[in-house]
């Protein structure tokens, strides 16, 4: 295991003379001044380099580079700081080095929330605003917001002289103005059709069930007065009275011609009986 540790390091401190030779860093002092007559003071380093003493007779030994994933961006800082390291949800967009520190960026969802990018807060999209506890809200009734992540602006009050609102404003967008009065015209004409056929609509609605209502009720009413004179008619007590009476006299007037025609049945049975004796 000591040894896997002393070849990393190894790998590691090579990699870092590479990119220190790839980038150019010069060691030693940029800058400096006479302090006596056997001295000089450094007052600015070489990008890359910290200060080791402000002072001395060797003006390469003044400054030395930072050490591996360490940096320095002051010119005569005496000490190199540690590397930043960009942890999830941040990601890496420039590595570190000597003169510099690592640049860290947001992945896709989300925003640095400070010039730094030292944190990352929730992206808000169109039509939301952010918070001040890093979160996002939809923004509120009379305000809009078309950009990402930005803050929700005021509609609009009115349109500019001749021209007229086409379209009221929502949460992603302003009212909307236009100079064609013609366009305002038919959106108010719109407006007061579409009632009016929802109205007229309903109405006829109502008038066609009424009259299917009427008109099967006739059907019913004409369809029942068939079915009555379909039926067979029968005689009332009155009429049953007055046919027997009838009947009656007709009989009656029949019995005398049957009793008349014995008569003479009779006294033609009698010549005959005579006209033999004789």
């Amino acid at each position: 295991m000591r040894l896997i540790q002393l070849r990393l390091c190894h790998v590691l401190l090579i990699t870092t003379t590479i990119l220190y030779i790839t980038e150019g860093i010069k060691e030693g002092c940029a800058d400096w001044r006479l302090h006596g007559t056997d001295e000089v003071c450094c007052t600015k380093c070489n990008p890359g380099n910290r200060l080791v003493e402000q002072c001395g007779r060797d003006l390469k030994k003044l400054c030395t580079p930072c050490e591996p994933n360490t940096y320095t961006d002051l010119p005569a800082s005496l000490h190199c700081r540690r590397c930043t390291q960009c942890v999830d949800p941040k990601v890496q967009l420039k590595p570190c080095n000597a003169s510099a520190d690592t640049v860290c960026g947001c992945k896709p969802g989300f925003r640095c929330g400070d010039q730094q990018c030292a944190f990352c807060v929730k992206e808000c999209k169109e039509g939301q605003e952010p918070t001040e506890d890093w979160t996002c809200r939809k923004c509120p009734e009379g305000k809009f917001n078309d950009e990402i992540h930005s803050t929700c602006k005021p509609w609009t009050k009115s349109c500019p002289e001749g021209e007229h609102i086409i379209s009221s404003g929502n949460e992603f967008s302003d009212i909307k103005c236009s100079r064609t009065q013609e366009t305002s015209r038919l959106a108010a004409k719109d407006n007061f059709i579409y009632p009016l056929i929802g109205i007229f609509g309903g109405s006829s609605a109502i008038m066609i069930i009424l009259i299917l209502s009427l008109w099967l009720a006739y059907k019913r009413t004409k369809t029942k007065s068939k079915s009555k004179d379909a039926k067979p008619h029968t005689p009332s007590q009155g009429e049953l009275t007055i046919m027997m009476v009838e009947h009656d006299e007709a009989c009656s007037f029949h019995q005398p011609e049957q009793e008349q025609g014995g008569s003479s049945e009779s006294i033609n049975t009698q010549d005959s009986e005579t006209k033999l004796i004789v």
